[in-house]
């Protein structure tokens, strides 16, 4: 038996300043509870790896010689942890005052739980929403632009999205962000960890559909962890629309059968000049009304999409 409360898994990609403020806060909000911490980096060129080694000791470290995504250095931090819980941390959240606490001990207390969920707060100071239910097929093909104007799917996207949930209510939950989740260790070796075929997006809706069968999955809102949101995948925005959507086909083949995902992968391919002249259209608009702010996200998206429809679509049609 472990004699630790907890095992906390990270996995890092040139985050290095980011990845310092969580390890501080660990250290500083555990209290007497014995808590395993690993950290994962995929090869950052940022000093990422030798910060750990310098100012946090503590820390079980894997430096990888390259990057091998999310799904499998998470997986990779598994293999090395002890504690009966293992908690799922993204490098860009900080830990507040009572939250490690609160969700070991609201595990301990529910037996019923396979795992469970903090309330995200983001970098405004307001609640994120990091719950969902599980997507149907119908509420994900509300994303094709040319059906999401028909508003056919717009009830199966709402019901998905946000029916019954409530950032300030405890309960159970279809599915969990990955960027803070705890979860009973056996139950996460007992379904092989997380799919490894997702590249980078999908793959904590996955999980928690794998999840599901072992137990009921919760959302506690009186444990607080700050997320600042994306960080690296902000900088990387052709190479998150290009794996989402890629995750999205494997997830509905998985789950849902290989025609739901022959037929996503039709209506995504004829969508995207539509995507693509909608985004010309929205960044059009704001460059000339001077919302330069709104211009500029809109000319990231709009290039993401476009690298995708010149790029993406071959991969894409292979997951």
């Amino acid at each position: 038996m472990s004699d630790y409360d907890l095992s906390i898994l990270i996995v890092n990609w040139n985050g290095r300043e980011i990845l310092r403020n969580l390890l501080a806060s660990i250290e500083s909000t555990h209290g007497t509870m014995l808590v395993q911490t690993i950290v994962v980096d995929n090869a950052s060129a940022d000093g990422s790896a030798d910060l750990v080694t310098a100012e946090f000791s503590w820390v079980i470290l894997h430096r990888n010689m390259q990057n091998v995504g999310f799904a499998r250095g998470n997986n990779q931090a598994g293999y090395s942890a002890t504690g009966s819980l293992i908690l799922l941390l993204n490098n860009d959240t900080v830990v507040r005052a009572g939250a490690l606490q609160k969700l070991v001990q609201f595990m301990n207390a529910h037996p019923d739980a396979v795992a469970a969920g903090p309330k995200l707060i983001g970098a405004d100071g307001k609640a994120q929403r990091s719950g969902r239910n599980l997507p149907t097929f119908a509420a994900l093909l509300n994303s094709i632009q040319f059906l999401k104007w028909t508003g056919l799917f717009r009830a199966a996207y709402r019901r998905y999205r946000s029916e019954g949930i409530d950032a300030e209510r405890e309960g159970t939950i279809g599915q969990l962000a990955a960027a803070a989740m705890v979860i009973r260790r056996d139950c996460f070796e007992r379904i092989g960890g997380f799919d490894e075929g997702f590249g980078f997006g999908v793959e904590d809706v996955d999980l928690c559909r794998r999840l599901e069968p072992l137990g009921k999955i919760y959302y506690l809102p009186s444990a607080e962890i700050e997320h600042l949101g994306r960080v690296s995948s902000h900088a990387n925005r052709g190479f998150v629309y290009r794996n989402y959507e890629c995750g999205w086909a494997r997830y509905l083949a998985k789950h849902h059968g290989h025609g739901a995902a022959l037929m996503y992968k039709i209506l995504v391919t004829l969508d995207m000049p539509i995507r693509i002249t909608v985004l010309v259209i929205q960044f059009a608009m704001q460059s000339l009304t001077g919302r330069r702010e709104k211009a500029a996200r809109t000319r990231e998206r709009l290039k993401a999409a476009g690298d995708f429809a010149v790029s993406g679509l071959p991969s894409f049609w292979r997951s």
